[in-house]
């Protein structure tokens, strides 16, 4: 319609838009759905499906951290385990990574001299904390302790760093009690 019309032709037009546009409608929106529907079962099959609500690179990394924590810790025999008189000679020489995957509160109130807190209880943000510091020792040994007895934190901790591509994880198994227990020097 250009404006110029009579009154009696932009009623017809008007007439037909709202005679056609319930049909139109549907239609429009039966395909719609219709590609809705098979786009969101391909993503579905796919390996790694695409996310359908948007997540910046933090919180994807935050998430694929999480997940790793939370998945089933490697068994105690994969994870090579460290004794005290051999923690005490590389805190001593400084030639590993100390790791206390105890919760911030708790290694505040002291941890081993030189040790970075990488809680299993906040990985993702300690990791994206530390991770500067972890790639650039990535080739040096790295060694996570816990409270020690019944607390698998460390293993949590070391497993995820495993799978980060870290390959020279042990455990401190004795953990926090032990050290201190037999003397060990205490930061804070």
């Amino acid at each position: 319609m250009t404006g110029a019309e009579s009154p009696a032709a932009m009623a017809r037009w008007y007439a037909g838009l709202v005679r056609d546009l319930p049909r139109d409608f549907t239609g429009v929106l039966g395909v719609a759905l219709v590609a809705l529907v098979i786009g969101l079962a391909v993503n579905r099959r796919r390996p790694s499906p695409l996310p359908l609500v948007y997540h910046t690179p933090e919180q994807r990394l935050a998430t694929e951290l999480t997940q790793l924590v939370e998945a089933s810790p490697f068994r105690l025999e994969d994870l090579e385990a460290i004794g005290l008189d051999e923690l005490r000679s590389v805190v001593k020489s400084g030639q590993a990574v100390i790791l206390d995957a105890r919760a911030a509160s708790f290694y505040g109130a002291g941890h081993i001299p030189g040790a970075l807190n990488l809680s299993r209880q906040d990985f993702a943000s300690d990791y994206h904390r530390l991770r500067p510091a972890l790639d650039q020792a990535r080739d040096r040994a790295v060694v996570v302790y816990c409270s020690g007895g019944e607390c698998h934190d460390s293993r949590l901790v070391a497993s995820a760093l495993m799978s980060l591509g870290y390959t020279h994880v042990r455990i401190f198994t004795s953990g926090w009690a032990a050290w201190t227990a037999n003397g060990g020097a205490i930061a804070q």
